[in-house]
């Protein structure tokens, strides 16, 4: 009894020294001995991370594999210590211990798989970028990133520091581009200032509230928008922000938003080149007279074109005027000095991963104003990851925390397209339900299908914990029921003692298992990795969050010259364009048959 208590203490001891080591391994980048350790205790893709489940922890694993090498090497130990001599046996048991591991591991990694019920492990090119997530059971691998990452939890579930702050640290590490929506700059923009601090990849931040630590950037500049098919997208984007549930009725305010905003857009790259930023635009429709823009715009072809439907309908110029008002009371959010300075400059490159100038973007909102800086966001997300969906490009990064605070069209489709290209999609939100309530239920499921790696913390949503469920299955489970009976009669009496058996399904997964969960412990799926599944604690790492420095300074008259200076562009464009033509002097006008009162003026607001 004694011998067996000390084998298993001496097996828990083992297996959780090991499970260190091999953690401590992966935070070296010496990936090949844990892959081989995990192989040699059977821990293919069929394993399940399922904490009911004994035999599933790393620790017993590699306990039992430590004790079964020491026993064969003490069996085989007087081999060696025949050629060894007397008082050796300890060092002849160890070494034999250490060869009989040797020779177990080189068979694992060259042979075949020891039973017929085992897979041969999926063959992994060696510089696959992979993610690591250290687990109260071991270590949770994910080994192609490109299928998509989601995650899901609501606060104080631990997402960020449990998974998406790792993330950031081995994107750093494997010197990653890409770009991170930060919902509560500087929170994550921090990790990413101290993870990426030697990196040889470039660091932008933008934000709308601290200009000192934000970068300028124009996401609707003449190299960006090549076409007008770009400018219209531009122009979508701004608006589905703006009011969401509007842009999915297709409104015809919205249309005429659109149409306008598109017009000046492709108005300005055209003709005004330097004066092609979003300030420039939605100034151009603020503060332009209804009858004078439509004429300015129509006066380039191309333009003439997508502003059709506009002037086509001057006749209802009461209807007209109403709509330009809800059109301008829009854009009027944007029409802040803090918005012009940021979005009017060209410090960021778009073209995040390209190899000669790999750069990785920060995009952070303000938790008071999350709506306000939310078309402006989506814009600048929506136009950086069309650039970064090219192929030929360096292994990149999209990171999005509190993802449905932002519509971004055609989202649902990205992780798909952009796999081949070689970039990597984290989508976190809270639950299932703020997810299908910006993107829709149909475009929801469509987007949860394109990310193969789902990680499901604590939620207190009946549709979340129902998903959560159903994608667990079921399993049979046994139950033993006994029953006795006695009975009794003239002269004897008698008892019975029945034992019957029955299988029922039941929950692998219950709703009230996934609804008390703690903070940092997630139930999941992995497409390819070291399991298919798991419900697991996460230990989160040591974070690098490092506090960005201001690196630029903007005083209260700089913001407000800059915000002056666009205002007295559009004003010049506008009077140069619609300057009179002076009448030829040798034919006098004709004489009106009475006089002429003074001329309304064009402002919209006189139509009524």
């Amino acid at each position: 009894m004694t011998v067996l208590i000390y084998a298993i203490g001496i097996g828990i001891l083992a297996g959780n020294l090991i499970m260190m080591a091999m953690g401590f391994l992966r935070k070296l980048g010496i990936d090949f001995i844990p892959d081989l350790a995990l192989r040699m205790v059977f821990y293919t893709r069929k394993t399940h991370f399922n904490n009911h489940v004994l035999w599933n922890k790393l620790w017993l694993r590699f306990g039992v594999l430590a004790l079964v090498m020491i026993f064969c090497g003490m069996m085989l130990s007087p081999i060696l210590k025949f050629f060894l001599g007397k008082g050796s046996t300890f060092t002849a048991w160890f070494y034999m211990t250490l060869v009989v591991t040797g020779i177990y591991g080189y068979w694992i990694h060259t042979g075949k798989p020891l039973f017929r019920w085992q897979t041969e492990p999926e063959p992994v090119p060696d510089d696959q970028p992979r993610f690591s997530f250290m687990t109260v059971d071991g270590i949770l691998e994910l080994r192609n990133i490109f299928r998509g990452i989601f995650i899901c939890g609501g606060p104080g579930t631990g997402k960020s520091k449990s998974l998406i702050e790792p993330i950031i640290q081995q994107s750093a590490a494997a010197n990653f581009t890409g770009i991170l929506y930060d919902r509560k700059f500087p929170t994550l923009a921090d990790e990413v200032a101290g993870a990426y601090g030697v990196s040889s990849v470039s660091n932008y931040y933008v934000n709308f509230t601290d200009l000192t630590r934000s970068h300028r950037i124009n996401p609707v500049s003449p190299k960006i928008i090549i076409n007008a098919s770009y400018a219209r997208e531009a122009a979508l984007t701004t608006f589905s922000n703006l009011d969401y549930k509007s842009s999915l009725k297709r409104d015809i305010w919205l249309q005429t938003a659109e149409a306008l905003l598109t017009g000046s857009l492709w108005f300005l790259r055209n003709n005004y080149p330097q004066f092609c930023t979003l300030p420039h635009a939605s100034s151009l429709i603020i503060e332009t007279p209804t009858k004078t823009l439509l004429e300015l715009l129509g006066k380039d072809e191309e333009v003439r074109g997508l502003v059709a439907a506009i002037t086509s309908s001057q006749d209802s110029e009461k209807t007209l005027a109403s709509i330009f008002t809800t059109v301008q009371s829009y854009l009027a959010v944007l029409n802040t000095p803090e918005i012009f300075w940021v979005m009017s400059g060209d410090d960021v490159p778009f073209d995040l991963n390209n190899p000669d100038k790999p750069s990785f973007l920060v995009v952070g909102n303000d938790a008071d104003l999350p709506t306000t800086y939310s078309p402006l966001i989506s814009l600048i997300i929506a136009t950086a990851t069309k650039r970064m969906n090219k192929p030929g490009r360096l292994p990149s990064i999209i990171i999005l925390d509190e993802a449905p605070t932002l519509f971004i069209p055609n989202f649902h489709e990205l992780p798909a397209t952009a796999r081949s290209s070689k970039v990597a999609t984290v989508y976190a939100v809270q639950d299932i339900s703020q997810m299908e309530g910006q993107l829709g239920p149909q475009h929801a499921e469509m987007l949860l299908g394109n990310l193969s790696n789902q990680f499901y913390g604590r939620s207190t949503n009946p549709k979340t914990l129902q998903r959560v469920t159903t994608l667990f299955g079921k399993q049979d489970v046994e139950y033993l029921s006994y029953s006795s009976g006695q009975s009794t009669g003239d002269r004897s009496s008698s008892s019975s003692q029945n034992a019957s058996t029955s299988i029922q399904q039941r929950d692998r997964l219950p709703m009230q298992t996934i609804r008390d969960l703690q903070t940092g412990q997630f139930a999941g799926f992995i497409a390819e990795g070291s399991t298919n599944e798991f419900v697991t604690q996460f230990m989160a790492p040591q974070s690098k969050a490092k506090t960005i420095e201001p690196f630029t300074t903007v005083s209260e008259a700089e913001k407000r010259a800059n915000f002056r200076q666009i205002k007295e562009d559009v004003r010049q464009l506008v009077l140069e364009n619609t300057k009179p033509t002076k009448p030829d002097s040798s034919t006098p006008p004709p004489k009106p048959d009475k006089p002429k009162g003074p001329e309304p003026p064009d402002g919209w607001e006189h139509f009524s």
